[in-house]
């Protein structure tokens, strides 16, 4: 007997692949605090942008969006208040740590001193455990007991709060602040596409991994279709039927590349449309795949 599929509510969904994105963030950080010296220019790109983005949307609009879910979770379930008072303070300290930890990067940048490069690392360092342990939390204890207890008219009000303003990295439309961060990533991205073409296959866990990133870009590509008409038909069959012909995520990705670049006089906005469905699929495999390394 098939156990039945239960739909998560969209904000789960989103709040969901957010924390997705803060851990391969968070990762990114990590990366560069223990590659670099943090005493030359180049060396602090990477990391103002990461913790820019931590600021100015984890804090603004993430976290506040948890604290509207957390706040309808207390109305349905009072027994909750103690783990939703841990984490409001958590989304407190979280935010005046990023803004600190900026200061510190702009005072790094100016000085190039050692003193100044520690003193980023290690309130970075504890800001990243800090983080990582209340997404674990969120995650194993309120997300399932709000998706438990809470009515629709409730993931209404939730929703509106997320649509509100758009993710400016990890959204559709990447804001200019973030393009050298989202290049990065989708450097990053081909790379690993390049490398799972080369190597033939990947390792079954990693393909396992990065399946829901290309069947999710499938299902996009199949609603910009529905709106766009049968122009598209033809291009859409061939990629849907060969996305998933065994010859791995590196031939999916490849064809999922070339209805991105098909156009026409009747099709040009969709085939624009279809070039950002590509590499968010892409960059939401590279993520899956990044996290199937550690």
């Amino acid at each position: 007997m098939a156990v039945p599929t239960v739909r998560l509510p969209d904000a789960i969904v989103t709040l969901s692949d957010e924390h997705r994105y803060l851990s391969l963030l968070l990762e990114t950080l990590e990366e560069q605090l223990n590659a670099t010296e943090l005493t030359a220019a180049g060396d602090f790109f990477l990391i103002q942008d990461i913790v820019h983005y931590m600021h100015e949307y984890t804090d603004a609009v993430h976290h506040p969006t948890e604290d509207l879910m957390f706040d309808k979770l207390l109305q349905r379930s009072p027994d909750r208040a103690k783990d939703v008072a841990h984490l409001r303070k958590d989304h407190d300290a979280m935010h005046k740590e990023t803004a600190r930890i900026q200061k510190l990067l702009d005072t790094a940048a100016q000085r190039k001193t050692a003193e100044a490069a520690d003193a980023v690392r290690t309130t970075t360092n504890k800001y990243i455990g800090r983080l990582r342990k209340h997404i674990q939390f969120e995650e194993t204890e309120l997300f399932p007991a709000a998706v438990q207890c809470l009515a629709n008219r409730d993931w209404h009000a939730i929703d509106m709060s997320l649509e509100a303003k758009q993710d400016p990295l990890f959204g559709p439309t990447v804001q200019r602040d973030y393009r050298v961060l989202y290049e990065y990533f989708a450097n990053r991205a081909d790379q690993l596409s390049r490398q799972m073409t080369s190597f033939g296959f990947l390792q079954l866990d990693n393909m396992i991994l990065s399946a829901d990133a290309i069947e999710t870009g499938i299902a996009e590509m199949w609603g910009l279709l529905q709106r766009h008409g049968d122009s598209l038909a033809h291009e859409f069959g061939m990629v849907a039927g060969k996305s998933f012909d065994g010859r791995g995520l590196g031939s999916a990705l490849a064809l999922q590349a070339r209805y991105a670049g098909f156009g026409g006089a009747t099709a040009l906005e969709a085939s624009s449309e279809a070039a950002g469905i590509y590499f968010r699929t892409l960059r939401n495999a590279a993520i899956s795949l990044f996290k199937g390394e550690q």
